[in-house]
């Protein structure tokens, strides 16, 4: 478990680039925390360091974007946003399946403790508000 205290948003960020140039393919991220604590923001931040162009916005109604990465191992980037899910949903059913753990793939999923089953290699990042700007960001 690694523990990582941000002042701002800036600090985030940086924290979510360093984690993203770690990822070799095959990574599933599960973020934990309160609505607006930041996890939109990291998720950009990864995709950022990942040299993805586009402009990334939270699925939220679509539940799951798919952007290309062109960098060495790692040739896409899921984006699963489980915010508006009722209840416990399977991965099975959100079509996540063909994609957790594909070796050139790394997805992230917001609200993932609006599912079920996830996979045990999942790396999990719990956020949480210490005040207005400062976040402990939790991986294990």
């Amino acid at each position: 478990m690694r523990e990582i205290i941000t002042n701002n948003i800036s600090e985030t960020e940086k924290a979510a680039k360093d984690l993203a140039k770690t990822f070799k393919g095959g990574e599933i991220l599960a973020l934990f925390g309160r609505l607006g604590v930041g996890k939109t923001v990291f998720v950009k931040a990864m995709a950022k360091a990942l040299n993805i162009s586009e402009v990334i916005t939270s699925p939220t109604f679509v539940l799951m974007k798919v952007y290309d990465v062109n960098v060495e191992r790692i040739k896409h980037f899921i984006h699963v946003d489980c915010y508006r899910l009722e209840g416990k949903e399977d991965l099975a059913d959100i079509g996540l399946l063909d994609y957790l753990g594909v070796p050139q793939t790394v997805s992230v999923i917001e609200w993932a403790d609006k599912i079920s089953n996830l996979p045990d290699k999942t790396i999990k990042i719990s956020m949480e508000y210490l005040d207005e700007e400062k976040r402990k960001i939790t991986i294990n």
